[in-house]
């Protein structure tokens, strides 16, 4: 769990530590663990692979599951809306990274993860994960179509270069230390938008 990676780190200041959870480990079984990893704000890269669904398991709906998504658990459809792993986040106190990308363009996966990993704190990184078996289709429209992805774009953000910016048609230039903007942009429902939403240097660190 997130709590034990920061025994570990406290314990071993020289380690890296890398955290890898998924969307129903992190957002469900593990909530309280993650809020508190956050808030704690220890020097970790945590990656939530988010696939919107319980796939090891074989197919139950996760708490960022779509509504109307079917699964063995919900065969009729999911009827609650998903949790928003990006605004849980940036309500939590003392949060400093939080960013998203996606695994269908691994330049920004890596830069992402990269700035996640020189950031001097709890890094929080949203991976959008395609699961080939049960949700395939949950992201195959935005992989098909770089206008369904917005590029968050600053100087302090993901640095990408010229050429890959190009790629993203729709993009916005959005200071990271605004959190009232990485609030609305977190909200965007239209496309998925892929960066940095909030970062703060000077947050307390455990």
């Amino acid at each position: 769990s997130d709590l034990v990676a920061c025994g570990i780190r406290s314990r071993r200041p020289d380690l890296h530590i890398f955290v890898a959870t998924g969307d129903g480990d992190c957002c469900a079984i593990g909530t309280a663990h993650w809020i508190h990893a956050i808030r704690y704000n220890m020097d970790l890269t945590i990656m939530l692979l988010d696939n919107n669904v319980y796939g090891l398991t074989k197919n139950q709906t996760s708490p960022t599951t779509r509504l109307g998504e079917r699964s063995n658990t919900y065969p009729k459809g999911s009827f609650f809306a998903p949790l928003n792993p990006i605004q849980v986040v940036l309500g939590v106190a003392n949060r400093s990274f939080v960013a998203q990308t996606i695994d269908w363009n691994p330049p920004h996966l890596y830069a992402t993860l990269r700035a996640a990993f020189e950031h001097k704190g709890a890094s929080f990184v949203r991976i959008l994960q395609r699961c080939p078996h049960f949700t395939s289709h949950v992201f195959a429209p935005a992989q098909q179509d770089f206008n369904q992805v917005l590029l968050l774009d600053h100087d302090d953000g993901v640095k990408l270069d010229d050429p890959m910016k190009r790629l993203f048609p729709n993009r916005v230039h959005h200071d990271p230390r605004d959190l009232g903007e990485a609030r609305s942009l977190a909200d965007r429902t239209d496309a998925y938008p892929i960066g940095i939403f909030y970062k703060d240097e000077n947050a307390a660190r455990y």
